[in-house]
């Protein structure tokens, strides 16, 4: 039977060495508790160092510096201390001081596809010797490129995936872990320890982490909002029975066990408990973003299931939403819910009237078997195969999330983003019914070579998908001969504003067109009719 502990008795049990598995999906279901108090033991003793972390998109505020963003250091960014951290296995890095430190080679970072790293935690918990896949080929992931190892002590520790051929047929072994300790969050537990997760906006892996920690003989630590009467929560809504669980913490401070580690308020609708009113959000201003996010919306087709990334992608889903087409598609996200309006910037997966709620793992796996028709995703590089990089960059090796297993699985990808990045920001404005480009910004997108390769062009090309780049002022398509330009927005110069902005010179399709004059209007586009 699982026992309740203090928070100072419950970090106690790490030791150092130990390999622990991190619950969190960014600003969501993080052990913040239990993370605070990891810190403040080793500010305090020096202990426990040298710690290997698995996690998938580990709990952080995606700031760009080690400095907090909004006033939070949260999530594994409390344990950036040197000396804490030896090793960390993850999918991304939202704990950005995590990544800038993977990327200074002071800790060895090994960067693993999404599904891959959690059905890698799956294989672990049912005693398998790891995850066959071919998710991650022709990518950073593949052992003759960089073998997800991403830094020189990731490589001097030895390989975490190796390639192997089933049939004839090339595929990626991602190999298990043996796991010593757990930290994982739910939301009530009962005085016998079962715990549920009903006030969380996502299920994620902790339940495959829980039995992969148990089933190592390790130990298993949960933080709770609440100790409830014994028989209280209805067994459907257990999801960590007490035999998975060795230690129970409640959270003393309520900022520690927030539904959203951003937002103060607890919001109902992104765990299905309510739903609002369709099209109630405020519509997008009309900006560059909006525009990219509208040409995205044009590419649905009614009764496709979508997967929505982050930033500028997520804004399809509110265009959508605004032109009042959102329930003629099905949209996703990688964290787990389907249907309903996902949410933007730091809100990110929390998705608002979800229609069903599955396991990150389990639609990761429906996803890898063809459940996706399309997928809109971001992208930091683009370069003349038709590469994307968006695993590395800015001087930080950030990973991929889900990124690989859906762009590699999707039928049709469009990689939605503005045409240059960098700082000062680009100054783009949208009037009178086209773009106007004041300045743009320092760094060039569209290169001759990414930095790493976290999409390959040539490997969507062999497997036939649809392969689309749009961005504010011109629309591209991948094709066997490279990458081609289709589609110029209103008030935008060929030569100077697109062409002289890339270290390659596209192909310009013989039908090169205007993009649809209704994208540049502040009314809508009237796409619900």
């Amino acid at each position: 039977m699982a026992k309740f502990v203090t928070l100072e008795e419950a970090v106690g049990y790490v030791n150092d060495g130990m390999t622990m598995m991190l619950g969190g999906f960014s600003t969501y279901c993080c052990p913040e508790e239990l993370l605070e108090g990891l810190g403040a033991r080793f500010e305090a003793t020096g202990h426990p160092r040298n710690l290997t972390i698995i996690s998938g998109i580990t709990p952080g505020d995606k700031s760009e510096s080690y400095e907090p963003l909004q006033g939070y250091n949260i999530g594994l960014n409390r344990l950036k201390a040197d000396g804490i951290i030896d090793c960390v296995i993850i999918s991304l890095a939202d704990a950005r001081a995590i990544g800038y430190k993977v990327n200074e080679n002071k800790i060895a970072g090994y960067l693993l596809p999404m599904g891959a790293l959690l059905n890698m935690i799956r294989a672990s918990a049912g005693g398998a010797p790891g995850l066959l896949t071919k998710v991650g080929l022709g990518t950073y992931c593949d052992p003759r490129q960089e073998g997800c190892a991403v830094n020189e002590l990731a490589r001097q520790r030895g390989p975490i995936v190796e390639l192997k051929e089933i049939d004839g047929e090339e595929c990626l072994l991602y190999k298990s872990q043996k796991p010593d300790i757990a930290f994982i969050r739910g939301s009530y537990a009962d005085e016998d320890g079962n715990v549920s997760i009903e006030r969380e906006a996502i299920i994620g892996a902790e339940l495959d982490m829980a039995a992969a920690v148990r089933n190592n003989g390790g130990i298993v630590i949960v933080q709770v909002e609440k100790m409830v009467r014994r028989g209280s929560i209805s067994a459907r809504n257990v999801r960590f029975h007490r035999s998975f669980v060795d230690y129970i913490v409640v959270a003393q401070n309520p900022d520690n066990h927030r539904q959203c580690m951003i937002t103060e308020k607890f919001r109902p609708e992104l765990t299905g408990e309510i739903r609002t009113v369709a099209g109630a959000a405020k519509p997008m201003r009309l900006d560059p973003r909006k525009v990219i996010a509208r040409r995205g919306v044009m590419e649905l087709v009614p009764g496709a299931v979508i997967n929505m990334g982050v930033g500028i992608p997520a804004g399809v889903a509110a265009v959508a939403d605004e032109e009042g087409i959102a329930d003629t598609v099905t949209l996703s996200v990688e964290a787990g819910p389907m249907g309903g309006v996902v949410q933007d910037g730091l809100a990110f997966p929390g998705t608002e009237n979800a229609e069903a709620y599955y396991c990150q793992t389990d639609i990761l796996n429906m996803y890898g078997g063809g459940l996706l028709d399309m997928t809109f995703l971001g992208s930091a590089e683009i370069d003349e195969k038709g590469n994307v990089n968006v695993s590395k960059f800015a001087g930080r090796s950030g990973g991929p999330g889900g990124f690989i297993d859906i762009s590699q699985n999707a039928k049709k990808v469009c990689f939605v983003g503005m045409f240059t990045a960098g700082k000062p920001k680009p100054d783009i404005v949208v009037a009178d019914g086209e773009v106007r480009i004041n300045s743009d910004g320092s760094e060039i997108k569209f290169v001759k070579e990414v930095q790493q390769i976290t999409f390959s062009g040539e490997y969507a090309v062999k497997r036939g998908q649809e392969i689309m780049y749009i961005s504010e002022r011109a629309v591209f398509k991948l094709t066997t001969d490279g990458v081609m330009l289709t589609e110029i927005a209103p008030g935008v110069d060929l030569q100077r504003d697109i062409l002289a902005k890339m270290e390659f010179e596209p192909i310009i399709s013989k039908e090169l067109k205007t993009m649809d004059p209704r994208i540049f209007r502040d009314e809508r586009m009237g796409l619900g009719g």
